[in-house]
Protein backbone atom coordinates (compact mmCIF):
# COMPACT_ATOMS: atom_id res chain seq x y z
CA UNK A 1 0.00 0.00 0.00
CA UNK A 2 1.39 3.45 -0.58
CA UNK A 3 2.54 5.08 2.01
CA UNK A 4 1.52 7.98 1.24
CA UNK A 5 -2.06 7.08 0.92
CA UNK A 6 -1.71 6.01 4.21
CA UNK A 7 -0.80 9.13 6.03
CA UNK A 8 -3.74 10.85 4.25
CA UNK A 9 -6.09 8.40 5.42
CA UNK A 10 -5.04 8.86 9.07
CA UNK A 11 -4.78 13.00 8.73
CA UNK A 12 -8.67 12.32 8.03
CA UNK A 13 -9.43 10.08 10.84
CA UNK A 14 -8.03 12.55 12.86
CA UNK A 15 -9.75 15.75 10.95
CA UNK A 16 -13.18 13.53 11.64
CA UNK A 17 -12.66 12.67 15.16
CA UNK A 18 -11.97 16.31 15.84
CA UNK A 19 -14.81 17.82 14.19
CA UNK A 20 -17.22 15.59 16.22
CA UNK A 21 -15.21 16.71 19.47
CA UNK A 22 -16.18 20.21 18.65
CA UNK A 23 -19.90 18.92 17.57
CA UNK A 24 -20.19 17.24 21.21
CA UNK A 25 -18.67 20.52 22.77
CA UNK A 26 -21.56 22.75 21.02
CA UNK A 27 -24.34 20.62 22.01
CA UNK A 28 -23.33 20.23 25.62
CA UNK A 29 -22.16 23.63 25.78
CA UNK A 30 -26.07 24.58 24.91
CA UNK A 31 -27.46 22.58 26.71
CA UNK A 32 -25.59 23.38 29.94
CA UNK A 33 -27.33 27.04 28.75
CA UNK A 34 -30.36 26.12 28.91
CA UNK A 35 -30.28 24.49 32.11
CA UNK A 36 -28.82 27.63 33.31
CA UNK A 37 -31.60 29.73 31.88
CA UNK A 38 -34.15 27.18 33.58
CA UNK A 39 -32.94 27.03 37.14
CA UNK A 40 -32.76 30.93 37.10
CA UNK A 41 -35.84 31.02 35.79
CA UNK A 42 -37.41 28.73 38.26
CA UNK A 43 -35.57 30.99 41.39
CA UNK A 44 -36.77 33.82 39.76
CA UNK A 45 -40.33 32.64 40.01
CA UNK A 46 -39.66 31.72 43.44
CA UNK A 47 -38.61 34.52 44.78
CA UNK A 48 -41.78 36.83 43.34
CA UNK A 49 -44.06 34.90 45.60
CA UNK A 50 -41.72 35.01 48.47
CA UNK A 51 -41.40 38.11 51.54
CA UNK A 52 -38.59 40.01 50.21
CA UNK A 53 -38.96 38.70 46.60
CA UNK A 54 -39.47 40.89 43.74
CA UNK A 55 -43.14 41.59 43.79
CA UNK A 56 -43.60 39.44 46.84
CA UNK A 57 -44.85 40.86 50.43
CA UNK A 58 -41.43 41.65 51.49
CA UNK A 59 -40.36 45.55 50.94
CA UNK A 60 -40.62 47.33 48.00
CA UNK A 61 -38.21 47.34 45.23
CA UNK A 62 -37.96 50.70 44.85
CA UNK A 63 -35.49 53.13 42.83
CA UNK A 64 -33.78 56.15 44.29
CA UNK A 65 -36.41 58.71 44.88
CA UNK A 66 -39.62 56.37 44.51
CA UNK A 67 -42.58 57.10 46.94
CA UNK A 68 -42.00 53.29 47.64
CA UNK A 69 -38.46 54.38 48.55
CA UNK A 70 -39.68 56.98 51.19
CA UNK A 71 -42.50 54.38 52.36
CA UNK A 72 -39.20 52.05 53.28
CA UNK A 73 -37.81 54.87 55.61
CA UNK A 74 -37.79 54.24 59.50
CA UNK A 75 -40.64 55.65 61.08
CA UNK A 76 -41.06 56.22 65.18
CA UNK A 77 -42.43 52.96 66.71
CA UNK A 78 -45.87 53.10 68.83
CA UNK A 79 -45.96 54.13 71.99
CA UNK A 80 -46.41 50.43 73.90
CA UNK A 81 -45.58 49.27 77.41
CA UNK A 82 -47.70 48.97 80.87
CA UNK A 83 -48.60 45.37 81.99
CA UNK A 84 -49.27 42.48 79.67
CA UNK A 85 -52.65 41.80 78.91
CA UNK A 86 -54.01 38.40 80.17
CA UNK A 87 -57.72 36.33 79.99
CA UNK A 88 -58.70 38.93 82.98
CA UNK A 89 -58.85 41.88 80.49
CA UNK A 90 -62.17 42.86 79.60
CA UNK A 91 -63.55 46.07 77.50
CA UNK A 92 -64.24 49.25 80.24
CA UNK A 93 -64.84 52.77 80.16
CA UNK A 94 -65.08 53.72 83.43
CA UNK A 95 -63.14 55.84 85.55
CA UNK A 96 -59.66 54.64 86.54
CA UNK A 97 -57.08 56.35 89.03
CA UNK A 98 -54.29 58.85 88.21
CA UNK A 99 -51.63 58.79 90.24
CA UNK A 100 -49.63 61.64 90.55
CA UNK A 101 -45.89 61.25 92.13
CA UNK A 102 -42.58 63.69 91.53
CA UNK A 103 -39.55 62.60 93.64
CA UNK A 104 -38.74 59.12 94.49
CA UNK A 105 -36.34 58.87 97.38
CA UNK A 106 -35.75 61.53 100.47
CA UNK A 107 -35.59 65.13 100.20
CA UNK A 108 -31.91 67.12 101.38
CA UNK A 109 -32.33 69.38 104.79
CA UNK A 110 -32.69 72.47 102.30
CA UNK A 111 -35.69 71.46 99.92
CA UNK A 112 -37.70 74.16 98.96
CA UNK A 113 -40.64 71.49 98.35
CA UNK A 114 -40.24 68.50 100.36
CA UNK A 115 -43.41 67.43 99.88
CA UNK A 116 -43.03 66.52 96.41
CA UNK A 117 -40.60 63.76 98.00
CA UNK A 118 -41.49 60.28 98.79
CA UNK A 119 -39.15 58.16 100.32
CA UNK A 120 -38.39 54.42 98.17
CA UNK A 121 -39.40 52.35 101.17
CA UNK A 122 -43.02 54.02 101.26
CA UNK A 123 -43.11 53.54 97.13
CA UNK A 124 -42.32 49.70 97.23
CA UNK A 125 -45.15 49.73 100.21
CA UNK A 126 -47.94 51.77 97.63
CA UNK A 127 -46.74 48.97 94.67
CA UNK A 128 -46.86 46.09 97.42
CA UNK A 129 -50.28 46.83 98.59
CA UNK A 130 -51.67 47.44 95.23
CA UNK A 131 -50.38 43.91 93.80
CA UNK A 132 -51.74 42.65 97.05
CA UNK A 133 -55.18 44.29 96.51
CA UNK A 134 -55.64 43.56 92.95
CA UNK A 135 -54.67 46.36 91.07
CA UNK A 136 -52.59 46.18 87.80
CA UNK A 137 -50.45 49.38 86.36
CA UNK A 138 -51.41 50.50 83.29
CA UNK A 139 -50.04 53.67 80.86
CA UNK A 140 -52.75 56.08 79.84
CA UNK A 141 -52.00 55.05 76.08
CA UNK A 142 -53.77 51.66 77.20
CA UNK A 143 -56.71 53.28 79.50
CA UNK A 144 -56.84 55.73 76.12
CA UNK A 145 -57.26 52.33 73.86
CA UNK A 146 -59.77 51.11 76.26
CA UNK A 147 -61.87 54.11 76.47
CA UNK A 148 -61.85 54.99 72.56
CA UNK A 149 -61.00 52.08 70.49
CA UNK A 150 -61.95 48.81 72.26
CA UNK A 151 -59.38 48.31 73.88
CA UNK A 152 -58.97 45.91 77.07
CA UNK A 153 -58.23 46.53 80.56
CA UNK A 154 -56.85 44.35 83.86
CA UNK A 155 -60.02 44.40 86.38
CA UNK A 156 -58.65 46.98 88.65
CA UNK A 157 -56.57 49.65 86.36
CA UNK A 158 -54.23 52.46 87.62
CA UNK A 159 -52.14 54.82 86.12
CA UNK A 160 -48.58 55.26 88.16
CA UNK A 161 -47.74 59.06 86.50
CA UNK A 162 -44.42 60.92 87.40
CA UNK A 163 -43.65 64.27 87.11
CA UNK A 164 -40.72 66.13 85.28
CA UNK A 165 -38.26 63.72 85.20
CA UNK A 166 -35.91 63.23 88.31
CA UNK A 167 -33.31 60.57 88.51
CA UNK A 168 -35.32 58.64 91.61
CA UNK A 169 -37.79 57.43 89.08
CA UNK A 170 -35.54 55.96 86.94
CA UNK A 171 -32.99 54.75 89.86
CA UNK A 172 -35.65 53.54 92.02
CA UNK A 173 -38.82 53.66 91.05
CA UNK A 174 -38.36 51.87 87.71
CA UNK A 175 -36.45 48.70 89.36
CA UNK A 176 -39.64 48.26 91.68
CA UNK A 177 -42.29 48.63 88.57
CA UNK A 178 -40.24 46.06 86.54
CA UNK A 179 -40.56 43.45 89.16
CA UNK A 180 -44.26 43.69 89.24
CA UNK A 181 -44.18 43.96 85.53
CA UNK A 182 -45.83 47.10 85.22
CA UNK A 183 -44.51 50.70 83.33
CA UNK A 184 -45.23 54.29 84.99
CA UNK A 185 -46.00 57.07 82.82
CA UNK A 186 -42.99 59.64 82.52
CA UNK A 187 -44.44 62.92 82.07
CA UNK A 188 -40.93 64.67 80.93
CA UNK A 189 -39.50 68.16 80.32
CA UNK A 190 -38.27 68.37 76.68
CA UNK A 191 -34.92 70.22 78.89
CA UNK A 192 -33.44 70.89 82.24
CA UNK A 193 -34.59 67.43 83.41
CA UNK A 194 -32.25 64.95 85.58
CA UNK A 195 -32.83 61.94 83.06
CA UNK A 196 -30.14 61.63 79.85
CA UNK A 197 -32.02 60.41 76.40
CA UNK A 198 -30.59 57.28 77.21
CA UNK A 199 -32.02 56.64 80.89
CA UNK A 200 -35.76 57.95 78.78
CA UNK A 201 -35.11 55.17 76.57
CA UNK A 202 -34.29 52.41 79.18
CA UNK A 203 -37.37 53.34 80.93
CA UNK A 204 -39.19 52.86 77.62
CA UNK A 205 -38.24 49.82 77.02
CA UNK A 206 -38.84 48.71 80.92
CA UNK A 207 -42.39 49.45 79.44
CA UNK A 208 -42.92 53.08 80.75
CA UNK A 209 -44.98 55.65 78.92
CA UNK A 210 -43.35 59.18 77.61
CA UNK A 211 -45.43 62.19 77.66
CA UNK A 212 -44.86 65.30 77.61
CA UNK A 213 -44.47 68.44 80.31
CA UNK A 214 -43.43 70.97 77.94
CA UNK A 215 -39.88 72.24 77.00
CA UNK A 216 -39.09 74.51 80.34
CA UNK A 217 -42.12 73.89 82.97
CA UNK A 218 -43.96 77.60 82.64
CA UNK A 219 -47.19 78.54 83.73
CA UNK A 220 -49.20 77.99 80.57
CA UNK A 221 -52.15 80.34 81.42
CA UNK A 222 -49.68 83.13 81.98
CA UNK A 223 -47.69 82.90 78.55
CA UNK A 224 -48.22 84.18 74.80
CA UNK A 225 -50.14 82.32 71.92
CA UNK A 226 -46.36 82.00 70.05
CA UNK A 227 -44.80 80.94 73.48
CA UNK A 228 -47.58 78.49 73.92
CA UNK A 229 -47.53 76.95 70.56
CA UNK A 230 -43.72 76.74 71.05
CA UNK A 231 -44.12 74.76 74.44
CA UNK A 232 -46.81 72.33 73.21
CA UNK A 233 -45.13 71.98 69.96
CA UNK A 234 -41.88 71.81 70.78
CA UNK A 235 -41.37 69.43 72.95
CA UNK A 236 -43.39 66.84 71.71
CA UNK A 237 -41.06 67.35 68.61
CA UNK A 238 -37.95 67.24 70.55
CA UNK A 239 -38.94 64.15 72.68
CA UNK A 240 -39.81 62.13 69.37
CA UNK A 241 -37.33 62.83 67.67
CA UNK A 242 -35.05 61.91 70.49
CA UNK A 243 -37.11 58.46 71.55
CA UNK A 244 -38.43 57.34 67.90
CA UNK A 245 -41.92 57.27 69.28
CA UNK A 246 -44.68 59.09 68.93
CA UNK A 247 -45.83 61.65 72.15
CA UNK A 248 -49.33 61.30 73.10
CA UNK A 249 -50.32 62.58 76.36
CA UNK A 250 -49.64 65.62 77.93
CA UNK A 251 -48.90 66.71 81.44
CA UNK A 252 -49.87 70.43 82.32
CA UNK A 253 -47.24 71.87 84.36
CA UNK A 254 -48.11 72.60 88.39
CA UNK A 255 -51.54 71.64 86.85
CA UNK A 256 -51.82 75.53 85.80
CA UNK A 257 -54.40 75.82 82.35
CA UNK A 258 -57.75 77.07 81.39
CA UNK A 259 -59.94 76.52 78.04
CA UNK A 260 -57.33 78.30 75.83
CA UNK A 261 -54.51 76.36 76.86
CA UNK A 262 -56.50 73.09 76.79
CA UNK A 263 -57.69 73.89 73.11
CA UNK A 264 -54.19 74.22 72.44
CA UNK A 265 -52.59 71.30 73.71
CA UNK A 266 -55.42 69.25 71.55
CA UNK A 267 -54.58 70.65 68.38
CA UNK A 268 -51.00 70.68 68.88
CA UNK A 269 -52.49 66.97 68.02
CA UNK A 270 -52.27 65.32 71.95
CA UNK A 271 -54.68 62.77 72.83
CA UNK A 272 -54.65 63.89 76.40
CA UNK A 273 -53.39 65.71 79.23
CA UNK A 274 -53.32 65.42 82.75
CA UNK A 275 -53.66 67.89 85.43
CA UNK A 276 -53.68 68.06 89.34
CA UNK A 277 -57.27 67.99 89.93
CA UNK A 278 -58.19 65.34 92.74
CA UNK A 279 -60.84 62.41 91.82
CA UNK A 280 -60.37 60.00 88.91
CA UNK A 281 -59.37 60.10 85.28
CA UNK A 282 -62.64 60.17 83.31
CA UNK A 283 -63.47 58.79 79.77
CA UNK A 284 -65.50 61.76 78.78
CA UNK A 285 -62.80 64.53 80.08
CA UNK A 286 -59.87 63.73 77.58
CA UNK A 287 -57.79 67.05 78.01
CA UNK A 288 -58.71 67.56 82.19
CA UNK A 289 -57.85 63.99 83.51
CA UNK A 290 -57.87 64.25 87.41
CA UNK A 291 -55.36 62.89 89.72
CA UNK A 292 -54.48 61.26 92.87
CA UNK A 293 -51.74 63.69 94.29
CA UNK A 294 -49.37 61.70 96.56
CA UNK A 295 -47.44 63.51 99.06
CA UNK A 296 -44.06 62.59 101.24
CA UNK A 297 -45.19 60.30 103.74
CA UNK A 298 -47.78 58.47 102.46
CA UNK A 299 -47.43 54.54 102.81
CA UNK A 300 -49.87 51.76 101.90
CA UNK A 301 -52.46 52.83 104.81
CA UNK A 302 -52.44 56.77 102.90
CA UNK A 303 -53.03 55.25 99.42
CA UNK A 304 -55.73 53.03 100.06
CA UNK A 305 -57.69 55.87 102.13
CA UNK A 306 -56.87 58.82 98.98
CA UNK A 307 -57.66 56.08 96.57
CA UNK A 308 -60.91 54.99 98.46
CA UNK A 309 -62.00 59.08 98.94
CA UNK A 310 -61.65 59.30 95.41
CA UNK A 311 -63.99 56.44 94.53
CA UNK A 312 -61.55 53.79 93.20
Amino acid sequence: MDPGFEARLARRKEQVRLREIRRRRVIFGSVGVLLLLAALAILFVRGAGEPGGPGGGGEPVASPGSDANEASKPKTRPQRGGAKPDGTWTAQKGPVPILMYHVIGPPADDETYPDLFLDTADFQSQVDWLADNGYTAVTLVQVQDAWYDGGTLPPKPIVLSFDDGYLGQYLDAMPILEKQGWGGLLNLKSEGSDLSSKQVRKMYMAGWEIGSHTITHPDLTTVDAATLEHELVGSKTQLERDLGIPIVNFCYPAGQYNDEVARAVEAAGYRGATTVNPGLGERSMPFELNRIRIDRGDGAEALATKLSAAGA
